[in-house]
């Protein structure tokens, strides 16, 4: 029955639904997100104001068990249900009319894919697990098989411009295959080692995510052939990768989001609440994400909005030093297009620094020209207390949040206290040449933090023993940013012999002595 409620209030909410979904899917003919329970029953949820859902009371023949969901340009929405007699795809149109197409016998099916046929046509492809083949399902309602597959098949992925090419898991051999729809051939095996279960093609097709049964997901990269292993928090179900090279995934035992995001071999998570059981996910037109939650009759809705953190985190400084860098973002639909033109405010806590207007806030926005599309850098950040200096990059108009949060402040240094030897001390050289390595060392307070701007004295102990250059044997360098100091070019004089070179800083109690040694 339908139902009707006033929408949320933020990018971010959730919404009940009639049903405890199992799997959901984007349709472009009524504009609506679909779901199917575990028991076939189909239905849709209407993302527009006021919101609302309908469920479709299954017809006799369509009893049994689902998984998964996939919709189809003109030809509705189908799922598998399988029980103890039988097998078939079933079909609910908009209007909730179900059609059943049987199999002639009984198998289990976990994921559908809409693919192309070797004369270009769409089909719905199924990996059949205990048959051990595919089946496809032609818009006439026709059901064909492909050859058998001796390990098995589990998953099926099939990229948006790749249609004629299918990609498939298969736990036997512990690994990923595809299938030529225009041959009708398996590839080679590409073994993965660990046992498979879902798939995911990127919509170029250059990347395919598989999930195992542990807390692992790969990346397959087409091109050269390389496999990477990302680490998650629980196994990964009902994956969804997005153009901008985003893997997204759920799983019921996680209560959460995951995700990974280009270049990153750790995924986090977006929490979805204990007991929400989230158990599949699909984007609408407008690049939202909507996921369902089995536990709560629901579906979440996470926002279209990303900000990410391109640069600038990690730094090191000390107190009343700016950082080196600013601080970089990109403000992105959850798909990867840029946006420009937009808001953000980068801020600290107050009192723990200011940016260059003086404030503990400022306002920049993103580009709009080429390079610079999307991108947003801050002014440098001059922090006012030792301790960690988190930055907060907020896109004001959404609820997208970057952080920079490994920032390190180390206190101001006090006065020189010390010198403390780091190399160039134990050469030996003929008379009359130059030494081989300066001399360095670094200036301490009492705490032993470093300090920069400390007068750092070289004096050669004995009489024509050596000189820096312009024949002086007192040189006075100052210790640089991290402390240290270098001294010149020390050449040794025309006698054979051992000499000391005193290093030392003004009203400070501990001196050195260098010996060297002319050969």
């Amino acid at each position: 029955m339908p139902s009707a409620a006033s929408p949320p209030l933020t990018d971010s909410d959730t919404f009940p639904i009639d049903a405890s979904a199992v799997d959901v899917a984007w349709h472009n003919d009524d504009q609506n997100v679909w779901f199917v329970t575990a028991q076939g029953a189909m239905g849709y949820f209407e993302p527009r104001n006021p919101w609302g859902n309908t469920v479709f009371t299954p017809g006799p023949g369509t009893t049994g068990t689902a998984s998964s969901l996939v919709t189809w340009t003109g030809h509705g929405a189908w799922t598998f249900i399988t029980d103890e007699k039988a097998s078939a795809f079933v079909r609910c149109t908009t209007d909730g009319q179900y059609q059943v197409y049987a199999l002639n016998g009984v198998t289990d099916c976990r994921a559908l894919a809409l693919g192309l046929s070797r004369e270009g046509r769409p089909r719905i492809v199924a990996p059949l697990i205990s048959w051990n083949q595919l089946a496809f399902l032609d818009s006439g309602g026709g059901v064909s098989y492909s050859m058998m597959y001796p390990d098995g098949l589990y998953g099926i992925a099939i990229a948006a411009q790749e249609r004629g090419r299918y990609w498939l898991t298969s736990p036997r051999a512990k690994a990923l295959v595809s299938y030529d729809a225009s041959t009708g051939a398996f590839s080679s095996p590409i073994v993965i080692g660990k046992e498979p279960r879902d798939v995911a093609a990127a919509p170029a097709g250059d990347v395919v995510w598989v999930a195992t049964k542990e807390n692992v997901v790969f990346k397959y990269t087409v091109a050269d052939g390389t496999l990477t292993r990302v680490d998650t928090p629980f196994p990964a179900n009902h994956m969804l990768a997005t153009a901008d090279g985003t893997l997204w995934f759920v799983s019921t035992a996680g209560d959460a989001v995951g995700y990974v995001l280009p270049g990153k071999n750790r995924a986090s998570t977006i929490p979805t609440g204990q007991g929400s059981r989230p158990s599949g996910l699909t984007m609408s037109a407008d690049s939202r994400l909507w996921v369902a939650l089995a536990g709560r009759k629901a579906l979440q809705r996470v926002s279209r909005y990303r900000l990410a953190a391109v640069s600038g985190d990690g730094q090191k400084t000390t107190v009343g030093q700016a950082f080196p860098k600013p601080f970089e973002v990109k403000a992105m639909l959850l798909d990867g297009t840029p946006v420009g033109g937009q808001k953000i405010e980068f801020s600290v806590e107050e009192g723990a620094g200011v940016f260059e207007n003086g404030e503990h806030t400022e306002i920049k926005h993103t580009g709009s020209q080429s390079e610079q599309l999307g991108f947003a850098t801050s002014s440098l950040l001059t922090p006012l207390k030792e301790g960690p200096c988190p930055v907060t990059a907020r896109w004001t108009e959404t609820e997208a949040v970057a952080s920079f949060t490994r920032l390190t402040v180390n206190p101001q240094p006090g006065r020189a206290d010390r010198v403390r030897y780091v190399s160039g001390a134990g050469q030996t050289v003929p008379a009359g040449k130059s030494f081989d390595h300066p001399m360095k060392v670094i200036v301490e307070d009492a705490e032993g933090n470093t300090v920069e701007g400390a007068q750092v004295t070289f004096r050669i102990l004995g009489e024509n023993m050596a000189s820096f250059p312009g024949g002086t044997d007192v040189v006075e360098v100052p210790s640089g940013p991290d402390g240290s100091a270098d001294s010149p070019v020390l050449t040794a004089g025309d006698k054979q012999g051992d000499f000391s070179v005193q290093v030392s800083v003004a009203d400070t109690w501990v001196s050195l002595l260098l010996r060297q040694n002319i050969a």
